[in-house]
């Protein structure tokens, strides 16, 4: 078996058909789609991404690159058709390896466990919004669910990260320690209970922040947060007021959260 390196562009609604005597090891991934991008391996699905948390290349303003899959990477066996769909004129990017196989060799059976794996477990992400209301203010210490899941029956969710979140239509500029997000399994915080340790949540100034003209994003991979969703329990992300000011919206918008979290999805 000879290895190569993998570093393609793939077209929305374009199939492609892996060669007989190759293999695709798709590692990390990246798209340009806004809306879910679709990952299909021989008819089935096995990852769905955005570009809020896996983007083909770092920008001026994104500074972030490829989503790297870990364990829960795609398997492209040969002869097997693959192809995404997203929104209209789409990319994908794709890295990792190309595998060519001799004469009679099977794909590694590491490969071929993989490959049969991931369609009942892969990454997906889960995202939500919330918008505050046309010219209204949002008061110190208000707190607002932006993402809710409850997990159906059957799956289980996976919260690995990264972790991407924004708050648009701000009058003034965002400065570090004005919003929080907080985190919560099955009604229970994430988090110290009391302000007298600090601010409740995290920081939104890990997920973006402006110079006063330009905002710049880039996720952040969460630590010590609920692992997983089982079936019928519940997961929210809230955000916070924290800086002990109302703020406003510009005039006639309104202040709009927007939440998206790299999760497993695994199915039972």
């Amino acid at each position: 078996m000879k290895t190569y390196m993998l570093d393609k562009v793939l077209d929305t609604g374009t199939t492609y058909t892996a060669e007989s005597d190759k293999a695709y090891i798709i590692r990390k991934v990246g798209t340009t789609s806004t809306s879910k991008a679709t990952l299909e391996v021989a008819g089935a699905d096995c990852l769905e991404i955005l570009d809020e948390i896996a983007r083909t290349h770092p920008t001026t303003y994104y500074l972030y690159d490829l989503l790297d899959l870990g364990d829960y990477y795609v398997v492209v066996p040969p002869d097997k058709k693959f192809g995404f769909s997203g929104s209209s004129g789409s990319k994908m990017r794709i890295v990792g390896e190309i595998l060519e196989l001799a004469p009679g060799e099977a794909l590694p059976s590491p490969y071929m466990g993989r490959y049969a794996e991931q369609a009942k477990k892969y990454m997906s992400y889960l995202r939500g919004t919330y918008s505050h209301g046309t010219d209204t203010a949002w008061t110190a210490g208000d707190e607002n669910n932006v993402l809710s899941k409850t997990a159906e029956a059957g799956t289980k969710y996976h919260i690995v990260g990264p972790v991407y979140a924004k708050l648009d239509n701000l009058s003034a500029v965002h400065s570090p320690g004005d919003w929080t997000l907080r985190f919560y399994l099955q009604g229970a915080p994430w988090d110290i209970l009391s302000t007298s340790m600090g601010d409740l949540g995290v920081d939104l100034w890990k997920c973006y922040w402006n110079d006063g003209t330009n905002y710049y994003y880039k996720p952040f991979k969460p630590t010590n947060l609920p692992p997983e969703i089982e079936p019928g329990r519940s997961f929210v992300v809230s955000m916070i007021n924290s800086s002990g000011a109302s703020k406003s919206p510009a005039s006639g918008t309104s202040l709009t959260a927007t939440v998206t979290i790299g999760t497993v999805v695994e199915l039972l």
